[in-house]
């Protein structure tokens, strides 16, 4: 298990700053249309104007590397901002870019103040809807819409733990699936699980922002320093009429009926084994906390003759905490116990996204509306 996760982590630093997906159809498409860039510039100089009230203060990267190392949460807050982001860079500004695009509903999936392409695809998408010119890179310009849009909040705030918080049960999730059907739950494995995935982040990253803290001894009332993500829905809103998905560019787009995006994640689809449909289909169906079905005949790499198991909802679920089915059979739109690997690893076929973000996903989309994939895979 150990010699898989590490294998894991060295082939999703080899995809962190694959550049591919600005060659795709769907991005070319978007650059082609040249009557917007008028426009943008437009756009750019009101932006600007229009945020002058977010006091923000900027200097050039040039040479300069940023690091999170000796500051404490305030320091970050207070961190003038090193532009432009785009590269192999990491420190305060794109903790505070990274949040604001969360809190902006374009999620860069699990964020760790690093950057790298679900970063960039996030800030492309954001730049593309709000009328910037589309670059990938996070410039003034880009970095005071993203404040304005979050309210110029800070990326980083000391949060007092509720019971919910520290609330399990926790259980250890073994490797086969046989074991896991026999789970009451497939609940979190501990509290550090829990609450990184409660603030769209990694454990390791949670873990440096708290490095006295002892998460498997927390208590309500103690405090923590987190990122400053955006709230969950309380509700329904319903307002994403049509889904757009990019089979290569690992990106899922939500747009209302008008066509305005209004949301943004990373996405893992399938594999050449076990592609995701060419084609277009529908929203059938919405199911929160959702049993799983292990079929054999659906995974390549199981012997068809192996038995069926039934597995009991939960955040370590194969589905996560949502499945949200399409008109194609036994393919759908769910949630992951993995949720580093999001914009990086294949799936079995299905949309993948973070667990938070499938669940606003479920929030915002009803039966019947249209899910397109676009960017079909080179066969090999």
């Amino acid at each position: 298990k150990q010699a898989a996760a590490a294998q894991a982590a060295q082939d999703r630093e080899k995809e962190r700053f694959d550049q591919q997906w600005r060659a795709l159809q769907s991005f070319r498409e978007q650059q082609a249309v040249q009557a917007a860039q008028q426009q943008a510039a437009q756009q750019q100089a009101a932006a600007q104007q229009a945020a002058a009230a977010v006091n923000v203060q900027f200097v050039s990267r040039g040479k300069a590397k940023e690091t999170f190392r000796g500051l404490d949460a305030d320091a970050i807050n207070a961190a003038p901002v090193m532009v432009p982001i785009d590269g192999d860079v990491q420190g305060p500004s794109v903790l505070k870019a990274q949040v604001w695009l969360d809190r902006n509903h374009f999620s860069v999936g699990a964020l760790d103040g690093r950057w790298g392409k679900n970063s960039a695809i996030a800030v492309w998408w954001y730049q593309r809807s709000h009328n910037l010119p589309e670059t990938g890179a996070v410039d003034e310009a880009t970095f005071r819409s993203l404040a304005q849009g979050a309210n110029g909040v800070s990326a980083l705030v000391k949060h007092t733990l509720t019971a919910d918080d520290v609330k399990g049960p926790f259980v250890s999730i073994p490797e086969d699936v046989y074991d896991k059907e026999k789970l009451d739950c497939l609940c979190y494995e501990n509290m550090l699980e829990k609450l990184s995935e409660e603030f769209h982040t990694t454990q390791e990253f949670l873990q440096q922002l708290n490095p006295d803290a002892k998460f498997s001894s927390l208590s309500p009332g103690d405090t923590l320093v987190v990122p400053n993500v955006r709230e969950p829905l309380a509700g329904d809103t319903k307002d994403v009429a049509k889904i757009v998905v990019s089979i290569a560019g690992n990106t899922f787009n939500g747009y209302d009926a008008a066509g305005n995006l209004l949301f943004h994640a990373p996405t893992t689809l399938g594999s050449k084994y076990d592609p995701s449909p060419n084609e277009t289909t529908k929203v059938v169906s919405i199911v929160r906390n959702p049993h799983f079905h292990y079929q054999p005949t659906l995974f390549h790499e199981v012997p068809d003759s192996d038995p069926e198991a039934h597995l009991q909802p939960g955040p370590n679920s194969p589905v996560g905490v949502v499945w949200i089915a399409l008109s194609k059979p036994h393919f759908g739109v769910h949630g992951t116990s993995d949720p580093e690997s999001i914009g990086y690893a294949s799936s079995h076929g299905c949309v993948r996204l973070t667990n938070w973000d499938a669940l606003e996903v479920s929030h915002r989309v009803s039966p019947g509306i249209e899910v397109a994939f676009v960017d079909t895979r080179k066969k090999e």
